[in-house]
Parts: C-alpha cells; sequence; structure tokens
C-alpha cells in the first residue's frame, strides 16, 4: 500500500488510538511513537503509547515524562497503529495483539497481512523519518523540541550517521532548519552504562566460544537475559561480528552486532537473520550490522549458531574455524 493510503487512513480516523511498538523498544521506536501520537494529538485524537515488556534505557531520555504503557490491551482501543516492527514475537506481552496500520522500515512481518492499511520502506535507514513524512504530509507541526526527537531516532538508528545515505542526511537538515538541537540529540543518545548491562558483557566474554572466517572474528556467547548489550559489548571487545543468546523456559532471543568492515564482504546480518528466525521457531531480521530473531524452539540454538557460521563462511568465501 502507498504512503498517501497510509495518510488518508490517519486522517480518517475517530476515536481512541494506541500508538505501539514493540519490546525493550529502542531509540527509533520511542522517538517515532512519540512523535506520531502527538502528531495525532494535533489532529484532534485521543492518542496513548504503548510498548511490549518495556523501554529500553537507551531510550527513556527521549521519552521523557510522556506517559506509556506497558502491555497495554488492544481491544480498548478504536485504532492500533504499529511502529518500527511487524513481527508478532516482538509483541507477544500485548493483549489481544493486532494492528490497523503499520509504519516501519524493517522487512515486512507477518502482522503485514491482517493490517488494513501499511507502509514498510526497508530502504529507509529510520522509522523516524518516515514518521516525519507522514507529520508534514497531515500538515502537523513539528516543533524544536519534537524535531530533536526526530533526529535522534535518525541518528541511533543510523549508528550515529555511519549508515546514513542522503534520505537520511536531507531529513536531518529539515530537522536541524527546524530548530533540532545536535547538540541535545547527541545527550539523548548517551545514557550511563548500566550495572545489569556489564555484567552480562562480562559473563557472555567468559562464556563465549570465538571463530575465525578468513580474518573475521566471531563471538558467539549464551545468557539468560539482556543478550543485546552483551553482543555490543562483544562487539566493543574486538569481535568483527558478536552473536548473543538468551535462553529461557519457552523462550530464546538471539542479538547480533557487527563492525562496519563486513560490509567488505556484502554480509547483511538482517539476511541472515531472517533465516534464523524461521531456525528457532519465529522471525528475524534488523538491520546489516545488527541481526535479531525471536522464537520458541529453544532446543534449536546450536544448530543457529551453526548457521550463522555457514552463511557467513559462504559470503567469505572461507572455511570458519574455531579458535582454542
Amino acid at each position: 500500500m502507498s504512503f498517501k493510503e497510509v495518510v488518508e487512513a490517519i486522517r480518517n480516523m475517530h476515536g481512541t488510538v494506541l500508538v505501539l511498538t514493540h519490546h525493550n523498544a529502542d531509540i527509533d521506536a520511542m522517538a517515532s511513537a512519540v512523535a506520531l501520537s502527538q502528531g495525532l494529538s494535533q489532529l484532534g485524537l485521543d492518542t496513548s503509547i504503548g510498548v511490549a515488556e518495556s523501554v529500553a534505557k537507551v531510550a527513556k531520555k527521549v521519552v521523557g515524562d510522556v506517559k506509556i504503557l506497558i502491555n497495554p490491551d488492544c481491544s480498548k482501543y478504536d485504532n492500533v497503529i504499529l511502529v518500527d516492527t511487524s513481527v508478532p514475537e516482538q509483541l507477544a506481552a500485548v493483549k489481544n495483539l493486532r494492528a490497523d496500520i503499520i509504519i516501519d522500515h524493517h522487512p515486512a512481518g507477518p502482522l503485514v497481512q491482517a493490517a488494513k492499511v501499511v507502509c514498510v520502506e526497508p530502504f529507509s535507514r529510520s522509522t523516524a523519518q518516515i514518521v516525519y513524512s507522514l507529520l508534514k504530509d497531515m500538515d502537523c507541526t513539528v516543533d524544536k523540541s519534537l524535531a530533536t526527537v526526530l533526529a535522534a531516532g535518525i541518528v541511533a538508528d543510523t549508528a550515529h550517521l555511519r549508515f546514513a545515505g542522503l534520505p537520511e542526511f536531507e531529513v536531518l537538515t529539515e530537522l536541524l532548519r527546524i530548530g533540532a538541537d545536535y547538540g541535545e540529540v547527541l545527550s539523548l543518545l548517551t545514557t550511563p552504562a548500566d550495572p545489569s548491562d556489564i555484567i552480562a558483557g562480562l559473563k557472555a566474554a567468559s562464556r563465549m566460544q570465538l571463530w575465525k572466517v578468513d580474518d573475521i572474528l566471531i563471538a558467539i556467547s549464551k545468557l539468560g537475559s539482556h543478550e543485546a548489550p552483551a553482543a555490543r559489548a562483544l562487539q566493543k571487545l574486538g569481535a568483527d561480528i558478536a552473536i548473543v543468546a538468551a535462553i529461557k523456559e519457552d523462550e530464546v532471543r538471539i542479538s547480533s552486532r557487527a563492525s562496519d568492515r563486513i560490509a567488505e564482504y556484502e554480509i547483511d546480518l538482517s539476511e541472515i537473520f531472517n533465516k534464523v528466525g524461521e531456525l528457532i521457531g519465529g522471525t528475524g531480521g534488523g538491520h546489516p550490522t545488527a541481526g535479531s530473531a525471536n522464537g520458541t524452539d529453544t532446543k534449536a540454538v546450536d544448530n543457529a549458531f551453526e548457521f550463522i557460521l555457514k552463511a557467513i563462511s559462504k559470503k567469505v568465501g572461507k572455511p570458519y574455524k574455531k579458535l582454542d
């Protein structure tokens, strides 16, 4: 469906609206949800913002004092707009889950099939830039504060603009002209290290296996939680690709982070993790240097790890070897 259909569908809305996003909602997700909610309020709609499970610590500055509902009940709202995901596993804790409109920049997930209107633009580097375009088309006012929040979403999801292209810089320029404070943007992206994240990183390091494909170092580890910060920690330690699985009683989440140099080998973690999601009985995707997957088959983790190693090996054209 087209961008214009989303604008028309929003303009024709009546009643209450829930703007919903995924679990452990990151900066782009929260910037998009907050900005869209404020825009809808300008149109006279009664809006609420909801997330599955939690808001990521790094995104709490973006939220500020805005009220966020945890695991809301979709049946209580006349309209549900889902932003920054279309994957049901990332919303498992939400009650009576549905999505009437989906706005996202990731590859389309299963929820798009039942949605009334969909705006999925995988070529966009952030959902925030899509939301900004929607707000403009709906003649909503984007003030300095909102421009700063949207800019934070773009900068965060492009790894501080390392993966930004011309469209992202064009939108960011517009936001700066409105009055977005880039110093404040950087402040929103900076958060003190959380002790639990530090512990997760140290545990992941103590349990990790090291593999090598040509000159690419791959670190693999297992934890009970905090898989994303642990993967970031392993990548900062020097791994070109870090992969961490959080295994719970009936759920597994696998997160990965990689350095920019994997682009030299045309490795795209989002493509690899799309298949990983299927292997663990769920769904996956992400970004070229940050893939993730959620599923229910906790016994398939080792098979998923092996698949990732084989996929990287195939791209590089060299065998994978375990390092002692």
